[in-house]
């Protein structure tokens, strides 16, 4: 993919994806008041495969499945405390990742439903800045006009990585399926910007359709008439006509937030 890991600006994706990781892990631990291993084993995972990766230099991550059962296990932990007892800033730190897990989370422990919808609506008064946040939008996300620069009912935000400074219509889209696996994977956070060219080979695009909604491919062709990407899973070609979407938007990064 063109453009830079979010955070380290680097060529080392698997770095980017512990750093990420390891931070929702912190997270969780300063939620539930666990160590790495406490937290382990309330969500009934081997100690040592968190203490492993939280400690040690590991090339691995965590799974999505882990990293759904230590998620669940959380909000579990946190359902009854009140809100004014738990840490703002770790609570903002693992919001941008409720929308990665919160089906899984729900059919498992449909009793946390209250407490994730309070996590998701604490986001806006902890995000800070408006210039120092992203827009986070889903695969389905309605309501929103990135053509406009019109992000009022972005369902999350996630502090801006540098390369986005001063880029005002820029936002970042959680990865909805795995139609572009192995490249991106569901769950990942990927970076647009409707100011950066389409040219060049080997482009990922976000289309955004004029009634909601954002789907993510490979750029095979864009004329005046219509837009053509490719999906990698499996493998296909999609046809948009240009007035049937408001724009196309090149990804420019990625950040890993699942397993």
């Amino acid at each position: 993919m063109n453009g830079a890991h979010a955070k380290t600006g680097d060529d080392d994706g698997v770095s980017a994806h512990q750093e990420q990781t390891r931070r929702l892990v912190g997270a969780m631990m300063k939620l539930t008041g666990h160590s790495a291993t406490g937290l382990a084993r309330a969500a009934g995972l081997t100690p040592s495969t968190i203490n492993r990766f939280m400690h040690m230099p590991v090339r691995h991550t965590l799974s999505q499945r882990t990293m759904l059962a230590l998620m669940t296990q959380t909000f579990l932990a946190i359902k009854d405390r009140p809100g004014q007892a738990l840490d703002p800033d770790a609570l903002a730190e693992l919001t941008p990742a409720i929308a990665v897990y919160e089906r899984g989370i729900l059919e498992m422990v449909p009793e946390v439903a209250a407490v994730i919808a309070a996590a998701k609506a604490k986001d806006a008064v902890h995000a800070g800045p408006a210039d120092a946040c992203l827009p986070v939008l889903l695969g389905s996300t309605q309501g929103v006009n990135v053509k406009a620069g019109d992000f009022a009912q972005a369902p999350l935000k996630t502090p801006r990585p540098s390369f986005l400074e001063g880029d005002a219509r820029a936002f970042a889209l959680l990865m909805p399926d795995a139609g572009m696996a192995p490249r991106f994977d569901a769950g990942d956070m990927l970076y647009a910007s409707p100011a950066r060219t389409l040219a060049g080979d080997k482009v990922d695009v976000v289309v955004e359709g004029c009634g909601g909604g954002f789907t993510v491919g490979s750029l095979v062709a864009a004329t005046a008439d219509s837009v053509r990407i490719a999906t990698l899973s499996p493998r296909a070609r999609h046809a948009f006509a240009r007035d049937k979407i408001r724009g196309v938007y090149r990804i420019v990064g990625v950040q890993r937030l699942g397993g």
